[in-house]
């Protein structure tokens, strides 16, 4: 009996030490996700510190950067690490478009948030628009019933105008054509001249376009994974 109930109990540690092992695994692959977001993020903010850069040197002359540069939190940032000013401020534009890019990516895959979101409009009242109805009345009349989607609707179409700027700061940065210009770019593609491609600068535009992005995605569905597998196991 003794003997039977030491391979019981050997099993049954067996069966737990097994179902930690996808655990383990799942975490190790979320801070290695983790990790590599925090270098790409690093390297994507070398183009906003370069348009800065080149704004303030060209566009708007080197008094804007000045001025910038007494405000004390920007100030103290690039003193405490040791940056300059326009690498401080490339950080701050990139946090900017960063997060607006990577919102609806997060809200998308937040349940809680999805179905107040899907609850509130579908059970919320709304207004009838009257011939009588005052114009200014009307309009937010229109902007109640639009609630709560609107907001969603309004972050993606932020969200795709500042996809094009960054779009256009990562290829200005690392034009895969010698001339710099989007449109020969554009040009050399439609008529097939290959050769006349950077693949190295196009790769880095492909690259601070899209990697914190997927490396996000990959972490939250990571984690989705481990949460999902740890319930299963319960």
């Amino acid at each position: 009996m003794a003997g039977l109930g030491s391979k019981t109990a050997s099993k049954g540690y067996g069966t737990a030490s097994k179902t930690k092992v996808p655990t383990k695994w799942l975490r190790i692959l979320y801070w290695l996700l983790v990790a590599s977001g925090v270098y790409f993020a690093f390297l994507n903010i070398s183009p906003y510190a370069k348009a800065v850069s080149f704004l303030g040197t060209q566009a708007i002359d080197r008094a804007f950067i000045q001025l910038i540069s007494v405000i004390p939190i920007i100030n103290g940032l690039a003193s405490i690490f040791g940056m300059g000013i326009t690498w401080v401020i490339g950080l701050i534009l990139w946090g900017i478009v960063q997060i607006i890019e990577l919102l609806p990516i997060i809200l998308y895959n937040h349940e809680g948030f999805m179905a107040t979101v899907i609850g509130q409009a579908d059970t919320r009242a709304r207004y009838t628009e009257k011939e009588t109805d005052d114009p200014t009345l009307k309009q937010m009349k229109r902007i109640y019933n639009a609630m709560p989607t609107s907001m969603i609707r309004n972050l993606e179409r932020l969200r795709i105008a500042v996809y094009v700027l960054d779009f256009l700061i990562c290829f200005t940065v690392y034009s895969p054509v010698a001339s710099g210009k989007i449109t020969d770019f554009f040009w050399i593609i439609s008529t097939g001249q290959w050769g006349q491609i950077n693949v190295g600068n196009l790769l880095l535009a492909a690259i601070t376009l899209f990697a914190v992005e997927l490396i996000v995605s990959l972490i939250i569905w990571v984690g989705k994974l481990a949460y999902n597998y740890n319930e299963s196991t319960k």
